[in-house]
């Protein structure tokens, strides 16, 4: 997944949470203040599922096809903020050569190896003829399989839902002494 879609995702998840921590009010934070470690380590290993299992959604149909893979080559895209990909000429059965990218990483040595790749042909992604899922069919690295999802309602999801919780965890703690704060000057009213 590109830097863009990541911090889009990470700004999706802001939203929610900024939405509950001020409805929430001062009094009920209080009572929830003492958890505001267990949203973030709630928060951290969901954002990080999402970021090694997914990339970026699409609509796009997978073609699946089954052939010889050559040339391959794991390139290093700073221009891409630090995104690195594999590239490699896939032949399918029958078919015409096809420049695959991807972010699964790829053993080397697989010039000639069978591989079942699925892949999206879809022009508008950073990566063209993105792989979503492949598998070694006969080679030194027979059944090797390596999979993203790049399902609209898949993976990504858990981005936003993460930095959810990481965003009310960081708010609950740092305004936690405002919240005590402002409760002792409601108790301090009523006396």
């Amino acid at each position: 997944m590109d830097y863009a879609h990541v911090i889009g995702c990470f700004l999706l998840g802001l939203g929610p949470a900024l939405a509950i921590f001020f409805l929430l009010g001062p009094e009920r934070r209080l009572r929830i203040r003492p958890s505001w470690w267990l949203s973030l380590v709630l928060g951290f290993p969901i954002v990080l599922y999402g970021l090694f299992r997914s990339t970026v959604p699409s609509l796009a149909i997978p073609i699946t096809a089954v052939g010889k893979a050559y040339d391959y080559v794991y390139r290093v895209s700073p221009a891409r903020h630090g995104n690195d990909y594999g590239v490699f000429r896939f032949v399918p059965q029958g078919g015409d050569d096809l420049n695959i990218e991807t972010h699964i990483i790829l053993p080397g040595g697989i010039d000639g190896d069978t591989f079942r790749v699925t892949y999206l042909k879809d022009g508008e992604r950073v990566l063209k003829n993105e792989a979503i899922d492949i598998t070694i069919l006969s080679g030194a690295h027979t059944g090797l399989h390596g999979s993203v999802d790049a399902r609209p309602f898949g993976h990504w999801l858990t981005i936003p839902i993460g930095s959810a919780f990481i965003v009310l965890g960081y708010l609950l703690f740092y305004y936690g002494k405002r919240d005590i704060a402002a409760a002792n000057a409601d108790d301090n009213q009523l006396t």
